[in-house]
Protein backbone atom coordinates (compact mmCIF):
# COMPACT_ATOMS: atom_id res chain seq x y z
CA UNK A 1 0.00 0.00 0.00
CA UNK A 2 1.33 3.43 -0.97
CA UNK A 3 1.57 5.97 1.85
CA UNK A 4 -0.16 9.23 0.80
CA UNK A 5 0.12 12.53 2.68
CA UNK A 6 -0.84 16.14 1.90
CA UNK A 7 1.85 18.76 2.62
CA UNK A 8 2.13 22.56 2.39
CA UNK A 9 5.27 24.56 1.59
CA UNK A 10 5.53 28.17 2.88
CA UNK A 11 1.84 27.99 3.74
CA UNK A 12 1.04 28.61 0.07
CA UNK A 13 2.16 25.73 -2.15
CA UNK A 14 0.04 22.61 -1.71
CA UNK A 15 1.27 19.14 -2.61
CA UNK A 16 0.49 15.46 -2.22
CA UNK A 17 3.30 13.07 -1.28
CA UNK A 18 3.20 9.47 -2.47
CA UNK A 19 5.66 7.24 -0.59
CA UNK A 20 8.16 7.76 2.21
CA UNK A 21 11.65 7.23 0.82
CA UNK A 22 15.01 9.01 0.53
CA UNK A 23 14.92 9.34 -3.27
CA UNK A 24 12.18 11.30 -4.96
CA UNK A 25 10.62 13.07 -7.91
CA UNK A 26 8.71 16.37 -8.02
CA UNK A 27 5.85 16.33 -10.55
CA UNK A 28 4.80 19.64 -12.18
CA UNK A 29 1.18 19.78 -13.38
CA UNK A 30 -0.21 21.09 -16.66
CA UNK A 31 -1.59 24.61 -17.08
CA UNK A 32 -3.62 25.67 -14.03
CA UNK A 33 -6.01 27.78 -16.12
CA UNK A 34 -7.00 24.60 -17.99
CA UNK A 35 -7.56 22.50 -14.87
CA UNK A 36 -3.96 21.43 -14.26
CA UNK A 37 -3.34 20.47 -10.64
CA UNK A 38 -1.56 17.96 -8.42
CA UNK A 39 -4.60 15.72 -8.89
CA UNK A 40 -4.11 15.42 -12.67
CA UNK A 41 -4.81 11.76 -13.44
CA UNK A 42 -1.57 11.35 -15.42
CA UNK A 43 0.54 12.71 -12.55
CA UNK A 44 -1.28 10.60 -9.96
CA UNK A 45 -0.86 7.45 -12.10
CA UNK A 46 2.87 8.10 -12.45
CA UNK A 47 3.25 9.09 -8.77
CA UNK A 48 1.69 5.83 -7.60
CA UNK A 49 3.96 3.83 -9.92
CA UNK A 50 7.04 5.64 -8.60
CA UNK A 51 6.00 5.10 -4.97
CA UNK A 52 5.28 1.40 -5.59
CA UNK A 53 8.89 1.13 -6.78
CA UNK A 54 10.57 2.93 -3.88
CA UNK A 55 10.64 6.52 -5.12
CA UNK A 56 8.89 9.44 -3.40
CA UNK A 57 6.59 11.33 -5.73
CA UNK A 58 5.54 14.85 -4.82
CA UNK A 59 2.71 16.21 -6.99
CA UNK A 60 2.50 19.97 -6.48
CA UNK A 61 0.00 22.73 -7.13
CA UNK A 62 1.38 26.11 -8.13
CA UNK A 63 0.58 28.90 -5.67
CA UNK A 64 -1.31 30.84 -8.34
CA UNK A 65 -1.12 31.40 -12.07
CA UNK A 66 1.71 33.83 -12.82
CA UNK A 67 2.41 33.27 -16.54
CA UNK A 68 5.10 30.67 -15.83
CA UNK A 69 7.48 32.90 -13.88
CA UNK A 70 5.78 32.32 -10.53
CA UNK A 71 5.34 28.63 -11.26
CA UNK A 72 9.10 28.27 -11.82
CA UNK A 73 9.68 30.01 -8.49
CA UNK A 74 7.16 27.71 -6.78
CA UNK A 75 9.05 24.61 -7.95
CA UNK A 76 12.40 26.11 -6.90
CA UNK A 77 10.88 26.88 -3.48
CA UNK A 78 9.74 23.27 -3.09
CA UNK A 79 13.19 22.01 -4.15
CA UNK A 80 14.89 24.27 -1.60
CA UNK A 81 12.47 23.39 1.22
CA UNK A 82 12.19 19.67 0.64
CA UNK A 83 14.04 17.53 3.13
CA UNK A 84 12.78 14.11 2.14
CA UNK A 85 15.35 13.09 -0.41
CA UNK A 86 19.03 12.71 -1.12
CA UNK A 87 18.53 12.46 -4.90
CA UNK A 88 15.88 14.37 -6.75
CA UNK A 89 14.20 14.02 -10.14
CA UNK A 90 11.79 16.39 -11.85
CA UNK A 91 8.87 15.63 -14.16
CA UNK A 92 6.64 18.04 -16.01
CA UNK A 93 3.62 17.44 -18.21
CA UNK A 94 2.60 19.95 -20.93
CA UNK A 95 2.86 23.44 -19.34
CA UNK A 96 4.57 21.70 -16.40
CA UNK A 97 7.24 20.37 -18.78
CA UNK A 98 8.08 23.93 -19.82
CA UNK A 99 8.26 24.92 -16.14
CA UNK A 100 10.48 21.89 -15.38
CA UNK A 101 12.80 22.74 -18.29
CA UNK A 102 13.43 26.22 -16.91
CA UNK A 103 13.80 24.97 -13.32
CA UNK A 104 16.35 22.35 -14.41
CA UNK A 105 18.67 25.11 -15.63
CA UNK A 106 18.41 27.05 -12.35
CA UNK A 107 19.36 24.43 -9.77
CA UNK A 108 22.02 21.81 -9.26
CA UNK A 109 19.76 19.74 -6.97
CA UNK A 110 18.04 17.96 -9.87
CA UNK A 111 19.67 14.74 -11.12
CA UNK A 112 17.29 13.79 -14.00
CA UNK A 113 14.26 15.28 -15.79
CA UNK A 114 11.26 13.87 -17.67
CA UNK A 115 9.35 16.03 -20.16
CA UNK A 116 5.89 14.77 -21.16
CA UNK A 117 4.33 16.56 -24.15
CA UNK A 118 6.60 19.58 -23.80
CA UNK A 119 5.52 22.77 -25.50
CA UNK A 120 7.97 25.19 -27.10
CA UNK A 121 6.53 28.19 -25.27
CA UNK A 122 3.60 29.05 -23.02
CA UNK A 123 2.78 32.74 -22.72
CA UNK A 124 6.18 34.33 -22.02
CA UNK A 125 7.84 31.17 -20.71
CA UNK A 126 10.02 29.38 -23.26
CA UNK A 127 11.33 25.82 -22.89
CA UNK A 128 15.02 25.71 -21.97
CA UNK A 129 16.64 22.35 -22.70
CA UNK A 130 20.27 23.38 -22.16
CA UNK A 131 20.77 21.63 -18.81
CA UNK A 132 23.28 18.78 -18.63
CA UNK A 133 20.88 16.55 -16.65
CA UNK A 134 19.81 13.23 -18.17
CA UNK A 135 16.51 13.85 -19.96
CA UNK A 136 13.64 11.62 -21.02
CA UNK A 137 11.16 13.06 -23.51
CA UNK A 138 7.74 11.42 -23.89
CA UNK A 139 5.47 12.54 -26.69
CA UNK A 140 2.38 11.45 -28.57
CA UNK A 141 2.68 11.12 -32.32
CA UNK A 142 -0.84 12.54 -32.73
CA UNK A 143 -0.47 15.46 -30.30
CA UNK A 144 -2.20 18.54 -31.74
CA UNK A 145 -1.47 20.80 -28.76
CA UNK A 146 2.29 20.22 -28.66
CA UNK A 147 2.79 19.20 -32.27
CA UNK A 148 5.15 16.37 -33.12
CA UNK A 149 7.08 18.62 -35.53
CA UNK A 150 7.78 21.20 -32.82
CA UNK A 151 8.64 18.41 -30.38
CA UNK A 152 11.16 16.94 -32.84
CA UNK A 153 12.84 20.34 -33.17
CA UNK A 154 13.02 20.75 -29.37
CA UNK A 155 14.38 17.24 -28.95
CA UNK A 156 17.03 17.71 -31.63
CA UNK A 157 18.19 20.97 -30.01
CA UNK A 158 18.21 19.59 -26.43
CA UNK A 159 21.55 18.98 -24.76
CA UNK A 160 22.74 15.41 -24.20
CA UNK A 161 22.23 13.07 -22.46
CA UNK A 162 18.70 12.52 -23.75
CA UNK A 163 16.34 9.80 -24.86
CA UNK A 164 12.75 9.73 -26.05
CA UNK A 165 9.65 7.58 -26.14
CA UNK A 166 7.21 8.31 -28.97
CA UNK A 167 3.74 6.82 -28.54
CA UNK A 168 0.70 6.22 -30.73
CA UNK A 169 -1.39 8.70 -28.74
CA UNK A 170 -2.33 12.36 -28.47
CA UNK A 171 -1.65 15.02 -25.83
CA UNK A 172 -3.88 13.46 -23.20
CA UNK A 173 -2.66 9.85 -22.69
CA UNK A 174 -6.18 8.64 -21.92
CA UNK A 175 -5.69 4.95 -22.76
CA UNK A 176 -4.79 2.79 -19.75
CA UNK A 177 -2.17 0.78 -21.69
CA UNK A 178 -0.50 4.00 -22.83
CA UNK A 179 -0.30 5.28 -19.25
CA UNK A 180 1.06 1.93 -18.10
CA UNK A 181 3.76 2.11 -20.78
CA UNK A 182 4.54 5.75 -19.89
CA UNK A 183 4.69 5.17 -16.13
CA UNK A 184 6.87 2.07 -16.54
CA UNK A 185 9.34 3.95 -18.76
CA UNK A 186 9.44 6.92 -16.37
CA UNK A 187 9.90 4.68 -13.35
CA UNK A 188 12.77 2.76 -14.96
CA UNK A 189 14.40 6.02 -16.09
CA UNK A 190 14.33 7.54 -12.60
CA UNK A 191 15.40 4.29 -10.93
CA UNK A 192 18.45 4.15 -13.20
CA UNK A 193 19.37 7.84 -12.78
CA UNK A 194 18.62 8.43 -9.10
CA UNK A 195 19.86 5.26 -7.38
Amino acid sequence: MVKIKDVVFNGKIYATMYGDFRVGVILCPPHPLFGGSRNDFRLVYIARKLAENGLNALCIDYESYQHGVGEVQDVLTVINLQNFTDKLGLLGYSFGAVVASVVSTQTKNIKAVVYMSILEKVNGLKANLKSKHPKLFIHGKYDTIASYGVFKKLYDEAEEPKECLILETDHFYTEKMVMENVSEKICNFFLSKLQ
